[in-house]
């Protein structure tokens, strides 16, 4: 291998990782601003959260965010952020945020019952 196809390749390796550094970061700010704004949709403050824990779904890309509130504590708010979704109809969504409600290790669905406190916002 001569010198022009190492200087190439460590240009290569060089831009890849800044722009894999940047994304990751980017992507992760993202991830908390719109939660926030959705938690503030909620009307959720932060004296009711007792957990909060941020990881990168690298499966469906994205982040999640399990929740536990103070007032609710035997239920699992799992919010999923996704920088770009698209639909079956080719329609594209940018920076969407789901809530998925977990009681007793079973995914509820609509109706909610009384015992839920902070409901999906649609």
């Amino acid at each position: 291998m001569n010198i022009k196809w190492k200087k190439l390749l460590i240009i290569f390796a060089v831009i890849t990782s800044i722009y894999l550094g940047w994304s990751y970061v980017s992507e992760r700010y993202f991830a908390v601003k719109y939660f926030d704004e959705y938690l503030k949709l909620q009307n959720v403050s932060e004296e009711n959260i007792e957990s909060k824990e941020l990881f990168k779904d690298w499966f469906m890309g994205g982040y999640n965010m399990i929740v536990y509130y103070t007032n609710n504590k035997d239920v699992q708010y799992i919010y999923h952020y996704s920088p770009v979704t698209q639909k079956r109809n080719g329609e594209k969504k940018y920076n969407v945020v789901d809530l998925d409600i977990v009681k007793d290790g079973y995914l509820l669905e609509e109706p909610y019952g009384a015992d839920i406190k902070y409901p999906p916002v649609n």
